[in-house]
């Protein structure tokens, strides 16, 4: 049997901060001022949330004793004393469950529900809510607050780069597979569910990007996520937080995030689209043109280029959904030509997957504007991905024979390290979303391999031969292919295409439309901010977003879109358009419309 490899980042933050305990770890404004926490700073908290656990572990045999494995559902606002309970709830060896309040408390009831968490972490507000709305009533055995946590501690000793020991104690030392986290989807196609990431995973994530980017310790990030920013500690950069609070994207405050990147010359920044279009749109719009096609058409000709606003940045980094081309260009004018502006293509079961510059966007948009779909680039050095045919069934085990050829459209499917092996309690979701791939003669997967209780590396036995048992593979030695349920293809050269969400594909009598294939034929209108195709009884409807301040005449502008629409026969079968001030958005990054809703709404209309 091969030996269990043991991974620990929280040790691997642990040495770093004992190595530069003086380096800034977040640079914070509150109220009127910016503060600086350094990595001995939070380390120093760590500790203490870390003594105050143990203090309770100690607790045996009474209502509060904590205990490794558990789970605790974390549901404070953020804060800069959750970074150090995070840290030290990885050291402790409790599971954090980690989900979206904006999804709405009718599904975080769901979530908790599911998720069954021993534990509940919150602040006054989110107890009350959780008594009022019984939520986790059957699996909670501890309410906490975080700051009685740390009061659980007595004095901690402060903490020398010359340590010869980095604890007092040590929960047991986790393994490669042990379980760090469980992190809810947006939910952006239904409730969301829990990808389980181990340590493993996490370890990995973390290489990807320091590998693909290139990161270094002495980067300077602004997140625009608090997982960034824990990101960013495991890392070893510095976060700048012009707000604590990190409000929703859309909700950004964009002076707030300019003044914070010149202020501290900001290297990286890593944002969904509606954030770049906020901050280019703060810069433009009411500066310096008040029509909204006349500023599109200065983006596209460059003609608003002069000094960068943002030289400091050596790169940009958006996920979350694919940023439209115009946004693209619109930002692009606010950085320095040595300035790399990434979108990155990933899921919250895997990231990061492909990467994209947008200058070579620029260079393949009018296949883009004729019908390709979006580039999301070539895959990261250490993931695969293979196109496989769309099929609303589970696939149970991977067949070599499952690729596709290049320019078909198919399903993506992606294998790395940071690809999560299953969800927390949605067996169903598995079926449909894991193909198992045999690694060695005899290997199958194991059933509970969503399982929690740390079944991710339990050893099963089988039936051999002549009636003896022989030992099952660990279920981690049995790879796991994710279905993105995105549908896509590789052209010639090994670029990946998104061509839209596979369940988003519109099914008509004569043919099968992808969402991001039509949409972008009709967002090459200047007046045009983006579009949603939905179906109808079988037929494909248009929704239109228009630019802000446009006044032009609905059926003027159907005129013309279906002018853009006349050379391609997809396209030209739409003849029902509708128009929407603002497209619903996921709750997470603001960005990926939610067409479920369109559709409803097309339904009744």
């Amino acid at each position: 049997m091969d030996t269990i490899q043991h991974v620990n980042l929280f040790e691997k933050f642990e040495r770093n901060a004992l190595n530069h305990p003086g380096k800034p770890a977040f640079l914070c404004f509150n109220k009127n001022n910016w503060k600086t926490f350094t990595y001995g700073d939070i380390l120093d908290q760590a500790q203490r949330f870390f003594s105050g656990l143990q203090a309770l572990r100690s607790n045996s045999g009474q209502a509060c004793s904590l205990t490794p494995g558990m789970t605790a559902a974390v549901m404070t606002p953020p804060s800069l004393e959750f970074f150090p309970f995070a840290l030290a709830l990885l050291k402790f060896g409790i599971v954090p469950v980690i989900l979206d309040p904006a999804i709405g408390l009718k599904n975080v009831g769901k979530i908790l529900n599911e998720s069954k968490p021993d534990i509940y972490v919150g602040n006054t507000l989110t107890h009350t809510l959780r008594v009022l709305f019984g939520w986790g009533r059957n699996s909670v055995k501890h309410n906490l607050i975080i700051e009685n946590v740390k009061g659980q501690t007595s004095k901690v000793k402060p903490l020398l780069p010359n340590s010869s020991s980095l604890s007092t104690y040590h929960s047991p030392l986790p393994t490669s597979q042990s379980p760090a986290a469980i992190i809810y989807t947006s939910g952006s196609t239904g409730l969301p569910k829990g990808a389980i990431y181990t340590q493993a995973n996490l370890a990995a994530q973390l290489d990807l990007l320091r590998n693909t980017f290139g990161i270094t310790p002495d980067e300077i990030d602004l997140p625009a996520f608090p997982l960034y920013a824990l990101i960013d500690l495991l890392l070893g950069v510095t976060s700048v937080i012009p707000d604590i609070t990190f409000p929703v994207p859309g909700k950004t405050d964009p002076e707030k995030v300019i003044q914070a990147i010149q202020k501290f010359n900001v290297t990286n920044m890593f944002a969904s689209p509606v954030v770049l279009d906020l901050l280019s749109s703060y810069y433009y719009e009411a500066r310096w043109l008040s029509s909204p096609a006349a500023l599109r058409g200065a983006y596209r000709n460059h003609q608003l280029q002069t000094a960068p606003k943002l030289p400091s940045l050596k790169r940009i980094i958006t996920a979350g959904a694919p940023a439209t081309i115009p946004v693209q260009e619109k930002f692009r004018n606010l950085l320095d030509e040595k300035t790399e502006l990434f979108g990155i293509y990933g899921a919250t079961e895997s990231l990061p997957i492909a990467k994209v510059e947008s200058r070579e966007i620029f260079t393949l948009k009018e296949k883009t504007e004729h019908g390709a779909g979006i580039c999301l680039g070539k895959p990261i050095e250490g993931v695969t991905v293979r196109i496989i045919p769309i099929t609303d069934e589970p696939i149970l085990e991977w067949q070599d024979s499952l690729p596709v050829e290049s320019n078909v459209v198919g399903e993506i499917t992606v294998q790395s390290g940071a690809t999560t092996r299953g969800y927390i309690h949605r067996e169903a979701a598995d079926r449909i979303s894991k193909i198992y791939r045999q690694c060695e003669e005899g290997a199958l997967p194991d059933e509970a391999i969503s399982g929690l209780e740390h079944k991710i590396a339990s050893l099963k036995k089988t039936p051999g031969q002549a009636g003896k048992e022989q030992e099952r593979p660990l279920n981690d030695k049995v790879e796991v292919i994710h279905r993105m349920g995105d549908a896509g293809y590789f052209d010639e050269e090994g670029r990946l295409w998104y061509c839209g969400r596979k369940s988003h594909r519109v099914i008509t009598k004569d043919d099968v439309m992808f969402t991001e294939q039509i949409e972008n034929i009709f967002n090459a209108h200047p007046l045009v901010f983006r579009t949603a195709l939905v179906s109808v009884d079988g037929e494909p409807v248009l929704w239109v977003e228009l630019q802000k301040g446009v006044k032009t005449g609905k059926e003027k502008v159907i005129a013309e879109l279906k002018t853009l629409a006349a050379s391609h026969p997809q396209a030209a079968r739409i003849q029902s358009f509708l128009f929407l001030k603002k497209f619903p958005t996921d709750v997470r990054h603001n960005s990926k419309i939610i067409r479920e809703k369109l559709t409803e709404l097309a339904t009744v209309r």
